[in-house]
């Protein structure tokens, strides 16, 4: 058998190295919803974690806020968006001002669509803590963050300061499940991050 023209050789190995690092390059770019922009990476601690994808939190058709969604794997699937036992970084930029009032309600309205009554009395006290951490209004331009860890639990953030620490990754879950459960916040939203 004779061998390969060098040519044919060199395309081949070019073709096989993009597919190895097509599904890394699909989340190396930034994005950028309703004029909230997301880089491709951010480092809420030591560790970079990647863009899975970013979408737009509207109501009634206003613009609400734009949410980045970073993980240390990133796949675009809900499932592993809410399961997975690694660092991850849910990045929340405020487009318009809300009432913190609100911000609770939503929470807890999440949480009834997408967990179980027995998770929600499990979580209540971290729950609790974590609107209790909202002040009575949430600014336009404001930044907040949902960082978990695994083993250390999930940091509330407004802006670089650390507001309350909600242990388990059962919280973490859950939380995750207001936006990408089987009942969504905004199922456009959670289409965008997914990139449906």
């Amino acid at each position: 058998m004779r061998p390969a023209p060098a040519a044919a050789t060199f395309s081949a190995t070019l073709v096989a190295a993009a597919l190895l690092i097509a599904p890394a390059a699909a989340f190396a770019g930034g994005k950028t919803v309703g004029g909230a922009r997301f880089p491709g990476a951010t480092s809420p601690g030591a560790k970079s974690l990647r863009l899975v994808g970013a979408g737009l939190r509207t109501k009634w058709m206003v613009k609400v806020y734009g949410m980045g969604v970073y993980q240390a794997t990133p796949k675009r699937s809900a499932r592993h968006l809410i399961r997975a036992n690694e660092e991850k970084f849910i990045w929340v930029k405020m487009l318009r001002t809300i009432a913190g009032g609100k911000m609770r309600s939503a929470i807890d309205d999440g949480l009834e669509e997408n967990v179980s009554g027995a998770v929600r009395a499990r979580i209540k006290g971290n729950i609790s803590k974590l609107k209790r951490s909202f002040p009575s209004s949430i600014p336009k331009g404001a930044n907040i963050g949902f960082w978990y860890r695994p083993g250390r639990g999930t940091v509330v953030r407004f802006g670089q300061v650390n507001k309350v620490t909600m242990a388990g990754k059962e919280t973490m879950s859950a939380l995750w499940s207001i936006w990408f459960g089987k009942e969504p916040a905004d199922g456009d939203l959670k289409d965008e991050v997914l990139g449906k």
